[in-house]
């Protein structure tokens, strides 16, 4: 206990660390009790702070931080590196845009279904015959079989890539949030592979049954696209969360459980038609042995996904937000 210098109150003192006198509780802040000497230690305190400083750049122990400058080319850097969705989309992309360049390039990772040389001169001449150019195979599939693979970065065209990667960042974004980066790329090329050698069995079937050509078109032609890997990313999320809201060929609106039954039927009749020897318009050039193959794997890996994920998910958000 000690006299208060400002009121003379005794209590608990309290000593300013400025003019070193005694003060109550209520006057122990130099403001107030108007203390005579907080100019002077502030003062004091400056120097010494900014001495420190000085004594540290000498030292050389302060380092100015360096400005990480951002650009339009760091973000997408920065995008690819943290999403394996975005990663492999620009991959894809990137893969588009040499083999539209260089015809070479695009051979090279194109599928040929083909497995003899005279598999491929007999599809040649047919699709010489019916005026396809872009139906001639250079090539065998044992002669490049790195194209079951790479075959998923070929596209035919602009809106060809682009239905297959925006449907891919839709499904694969949720997907590699719940599965990781890694499992998603091992059950993405897992996927592609399956449907290129699906589309190759079913493909050698029609040429076997049918020979070179059917229906009007050839029973070996060039393969490309990674439909069969992303149609297994739509069916697995279709399994996880069948009451999200879709667009069936970007169009038509439906639960994604609908639009599973409703593309897998429609890829099946596709299927079944070939079969008999028709080829239909539009639809008929899809690779609806690749498409199903698929979708059998996405629903296999969807319902292991749910058995061991769904009591913890809650309602799917396509977007992330």
């Amino acid at each position: 206990m000690a006299e208060c210098s400002k009121c003379g109150d005794e209590s608990m003192a309290f000593t300013c660390k400025y003019c070193g006198k005694k003060f109550c509780s209520s006057h122990r802040l130099p403001e107030n009790h108007d203390c005579d000497s907080l100019e002077e230690g502030v003062e004091e305190e400056r120097e010494e702070t900014q001495k420190w400083f000085e004594e540290k750049e000498v030292r050389g122990e302060l380092k100015p931080r360096k400005v990480k400058h951002q650009s339009i080319f760091r973000d997408a850097i920065d995008a690819l590196t943290s999403s394996t969705t975005l990663a492999i989309i620009g991959v894809t992309v990137a893969a588009f845009l040499l083999h539209e360049a260089s015809p070479a390039f695009k051979d090279f990772l194109t599928l040929s279904p083909a497995l003899t040389t005279g598999a491929v001169e007999a599809t040649n001449m047919a699709a010489a015959e019916m005026g396809y150019s872009s139906e001639l195979l250079t090539k065998t599939l044992l002669e490049s079989p790195w194209a079951l693979a790479t075959v998923m970065l070929v596209h035919g065209g602009g809106f060809h890539i682009f239905a297959n990667m925006i449907t891919f960042y839709f499904f694969g974004t949720p997907l590699e949030r719940m599965i990781g980066a890694k499992r998603l790329l091992k059950f993405y090329v897992a996927a592609g592979l399956a449907a290129s050698i699906a589309v190759v069995l079913f493909r050698n079937l029609l040429f076997q049954v049918y020979g070179p050509a059917v229906g009007g078109a050839v029973t070996l032609p060039p393969i490309v696209g990674a439909s069969g890997a992303v149609v297994a990313v739509f069916a697995a999320v279709a399994v996880l969360y069948p009451r999200a809201e879709v667009l069936l060929f970007f169009v038509i609106p439906m639960k994604i459980k609908t639009a599973l039954y409703a593309f897998g039927s429609i890829e099946t009749f596709n299927l079944l038609t070939k079969m008999v020897g028709i080829t239909l318009p539009v639809i008929g050039n899809f690779a609806s042995s690749a498409h199903l193959t698929g979708l059998i794997l996405g629903v296999w890996y969807g319902k292991k996904l749910r058995e061991k994920h769904q009591p913890r998910q809650g309602v799917l958000d396509l977007l992330g937000y």
